[in-house]
Order: structure tokens, then C-alpha cells, then sequence
């Protein structure tokens, strides 16, 4: 497994439309891989934008080593190419019980049943859930949220800080071709940044590979980890 870091440059008229349209990202993504290379391939490509207040940069997830030049040249900054690291050395040193400080973004989401019916796919709305959502999955994906304290800038004091938080949730729509009938399609995404210790290492390990919750060819389920300080 490889990870890879792009620094995008928000002004250039390629990186607006690619930052506006989930799949149109999707698609310069995947343009990163050739075929060959997803026939020879298991596992699937995850991407991840993250746009802060000076910066906007997009994370890969993938089994084969991403081309990205194109997306260098038509979105990114030519003093900044892509950097691409084996993603395997990390993975296999990570162990029970180490602490890490997180950023995912998820699509929290429930299925209303109805009689007769498969049922709807549907959002939830307010934070609560959507950390509720979260919270109730994280066994599974091999971790637990723990509450942690940050020092101050002056190294005095401690400040407290809730295992998870929301830093940002929003829909974003985008079309879609089903069956030769175009419609639109609307997800709702949240980012979630915190601690969490690990409980099970093989299944998170499989989690950071193979994403986390739906909607992960539109940006969704790339979770990222730094050492908790």
C-alpha cells in the first residue's frame, strides 16, 4: 500500500472544478492508475481532500504507486510534486494500546425500513448523531475514542479535549448517470478529527486500507493518524 500527499493550489481553474464536483475528483483519482495496474491489483483507491484556511491538500490511499502529474500540473503547484510513501512500514508498527490523534471524513447514515422494501438510505442531521454514528462503529474499525489534554503554547497549563469532534459537516451534490438517467446525488459528509487507542490492530489496519462507511469513491472513509502528543 502507498500514501500520497498533493498540495492543491485553490486559485487555478482545474482545482475549483475538481474541488466542487465529488466525482469529477473521483476521476482525476483513478486517472492516477493505469489499467493494467487496477486489473493486477486488490484492495481500492481512497482520496481525501482536506482544505484548511491557507491550504488545501488531497490524500491517496492505493495498492499501486499513483501517476499524478496531471493533477500536479493542472491543479496542484509545480514547486510542491506529489509525495508518495510506502504506506505497508507504518501499518505493520502500529500496536495495541498506542494512542493517535485522527482525521476522517465519514457519510454517517441509517436505513429507514419500510414494509416490503429494502428502505432508504437517509443522513443524520445533528451532531449528536452523527458522532453517535461514529462512536458505535469505532469496535469494528479497531479502535476506541479517548478524551486526551493539548498543552498550552507556553507549556504551563493543560487544556482538555473531547475524544471526538466535529470540525466541519456539510451535503455536497454532484451528478450521476444511472442507467443512462442522469440524476443528482446529494451526501452529506462530516469531518471528525480526536484521539483514539488502538484495540485491535489488524482490523484497523484494514480500516485505514479499506476506508471507513459509505461514499468512499467520493471522498469519504480515508482515515489519517499522527502521533498523539
Amino acid at each position: 500500500m502507498f500514501f500520497t500527499r498533493i498540495e492543491l493550489n485553490p486559485q487555478r481553474r482545474e482545482t475549483k472544478k475538481l474541488l466542487a464536483n465529488p466525482r469529477a475528483m473521483h476521476g482525476a483519482v483513478e486517472a492516477c492508475f493505469p489499467p493494467s495496474a487496477r486489473s493486477q491489483t486488490t484492495g481500492r483507491n481512497l482520496w481525501r481532500v482536506d482544505a484548511d484556511r491557507h491550504e488545501v491538500r488531497l490524500y491517496i490511499v492505493s495498492p499501486s504507486v499513483p501517476e499524478t502529474e496531471h493533477l500536479t500540473e493542472n491543479a496542484g503547484w509545480r514547486s510542491a510534486p506529489a509525495e508518495t510513501a510506502e504506506y505497508d512500514r507504518f501499518l505493520t508498527a502500529i500496536t495495541k494500546g498506542q494512542q493517535f490523534d485522527f482525521r476522517v471524513t465519514v457519510n454517517p447514515v441509517k436505513r429507514q425500513f419500510v414494509h416490503g422494501g429494502r428502505g432508504k438510505i437517509l443522513p443524520h442531521v445533528t451532531e449528536e448523531q452523527q458522532l453517535a454514528w461514529f462512536t458505535q462503529r469505532s469496535e469494528r474499525w479497531g479502535f476506541k475514542p479517548c478524551d486526551h489534554a493539548v498543552a498550552s503554547p507556553d507549556g504551563n497549563t493543560e487544556k482538555s479535549l473531547p475524544a471526538l469532534r466535529v470540525i466541519g459537516r456539510g451535503d455536497r451534490q454532484f451528478g450521476k448517470h444511472d442507467d443512462s438517467r442522469p440524476h443528482t446525488v446529494t451526501q452529506r459528509q462530516v469531518t471528525v478529527v480526536g484521539r483514539l487507542e488502538v484495540t485491535d490492530t489488524a482490523l484497523l489496519r484494514a480500516s485505514l486500507t479499506a476506508g471507513m462507511g459509505r461514499g468512499k469513491a467520493y471522498g469519504c472513509g480515508l482515515m489519517t493518524l499522527a502521533r498523539g502528543r
